[in-house]
């Protein structure tokens, strides 16, 4: 009988990592009930669950890997391999935390990191109540707007600070609410730190909006040295860590609710 291949059981950490347990049960559900006799039907009837172009994708090369390589594994397999890989992860979610490096730059072969974007589209993708998405600078990134679309559309409630060129006198010279996309703006809440609530230095400099963070559900916490740019998210040396589970995303959360009570934080 076959077993599952070292490639699909990467594909499956991979997905169950990056998607919803809600979503990773439904295509279990789905892969376990549906012959797989005839294939494109099958495919085209797993792929149909999954909403999101980026998790769709995913799960594409799932079945690739499956069909290529283990064409001979038993539906039933696949899914209790996915229903247990997500347990996995859930139990992660609910103990003490799990850190993972990520990173945007050149390759030093001595560790696989996970790039930045793929971990704040995964922070987006997982958002099922509330997202928390934090920036200095904001501009040209298409993919992240539309997950952030798709996020809305599934009713999640978006709220994004950012840094703007009024309230930051001139350090940051473009419009980052226009980066953001009319229906991203119109979608989500919008926030910027008025400049009667930054603090000043004695030659009258102020602080900026520095922060580079995302928190989805108050579970998954990113923190980053990337902006929400293009060359942040796929060209520059960018370090930072991706938090599941623990009290650290429902602290950052907090924190800046409690800053936007407060009014340090105002909406646009």
């Amino acid at each position: 009988m076959p077993h599952l291949s070292q490639d699909l059981s990467k594909q499956i950490s991979r997905f169950v990592r990056a998607a919803p347990a809600e979503l990773v049960a439904a295509v279990a559900a789905i892969i376990e009930q549906t012959s797989t006799d005839d294939w494109p039907y099958f495919q085209m009837q797993v792929l149909q669950a999954v909403p999101q172009p980026q998790l769709r994708n995913q799960l594409k090369f799932l079945l690739q890997s499956w069909q290529n390589i283990t064409p001979g594994l038993m539906p039933e397999s696949v899914a209790l391999a996915l229903r247990a890989a997500g347990e996995t992860e859930s139990s992660l979610l609910h103990s003490g935390g799990q850190t993972t490096l990520v990173w945007t730059g050149p390759d030093s072969h001595q560790h696989t990191l996970r790039r930045t974007d793929q971990a704040l589209l995964q922070i987006i993708n997982s958002a099922k109540r509330n997202l928390l998405v934090v920036s200095f600078a904001v501009y040209n990134i298409a993919n992240i707007r539309q997950a952030l679309v798709e996020a809305a559309g599934r009713g999640v409630e978006i709220r994004i600070c950012i840094e703007a060129p009024e309230p930051s006198a001139g350090k940051i010279t473009f419009n980052t609410l226009k980066a953001l996309g009319t229906r991203v703006a119109e979608q989500a809440t919008v926030y910027v730190w008025p400049a009667a609530q930054r603090p000043h230095n004695s030659e009258g400099k102020h602080g900026s909006l520095h922060v580079k963070c995302a928190v989805a559900d108050e579970r998954l916490l990113f923190i980053s040295s990337a902006n929400l740019t293009e060359y942040a998210l796929t060209l520059n040396m960018e370090l930072g860590v991706l938090i599941k589970g623990g009290s650290l995303p429902a602290k950052v959360f907090a924190h800046f609710e409690e800053m936007i009570k407060q009014q340090i934080l105002i909406p646009v």
